[in-house]
Order: C-alpha cells, then sequence, then structure tokens
C-alpha cells in the first residue's frame, strides 16, 4: 500500500510543477484529482490539508507553486520518500 501511495504523492508533485491551474489539460486534472484523493486517504489529511487546498489551487486563490510547497511539506513530514526521477518526468 505504501508504494501506491508513493507514487501518488509523485504524481502529485509532478504534475504541479506548472504555472497555473490553467496550464494543465483536462485529462491531467483529472490524474491529479484522483491521485490527491489517494494522497489524502493514505496520509490521513484533513479537508483542509487536502481538497480545500486543491480546490483553492484550481480556483486560482492560491498558486500552483504554493500548492506544491503545501504538498511537499505535507509528504516529507509523513515521511514519504519521492524518487525525483519519477516527479520530474513529462507529462
Amino acid at each position: 500500500m505504501i508504494t501506491f501511495i508513493t507514487h501518488a504523492c509523485e504524481q502529485v508533485l509532478r504534475f504541479t510543477q506548472v504555472n497555473k491551474w490553467g496550464d494543465l489539460s483536462e485529462d491531467i486534472k483529472v490524474q491529479l484529482g484522483f491521485n490527491m484523493g489517494v494522497v489524502a486517504l493514505g496520509l490521513n489529511l484533513t479537508k483542509e490539508e487536502g481538497f480545500l487546498a486543491l480546490a483553492n489551487a484550481s480556483q486560482e486563490i492560491i498558486s500552483m507553486q504554493t500548492f506544491r510547497g503545501h504538498m511537499m511539506n505535507l509528504i516529507v513530514s509523513h515521511k514519504i520518500q519521492v524518487d525525483q526521477a519519477q516527479v520530474a518526468r513529462k507529462f
């Protein structure tokens, strides 16, 4: 199960390297939402930590860089070791 959660964390970080929500294709937005669900459940995030933060990024209330930093802090605080090569892959 931890492998699945780690992969989802990598995907969230991978997909949030864009400047703004609108830079993502609709397919990637769906994948990001799915992976956020896995991360939220796997790391037992609160609504504010997970989906509210994603909603704020999607509405451009916060920047994607702020959202990505928030997720990075949560991932590190839960001691999830992401593979930077997976995060850096093109999509």
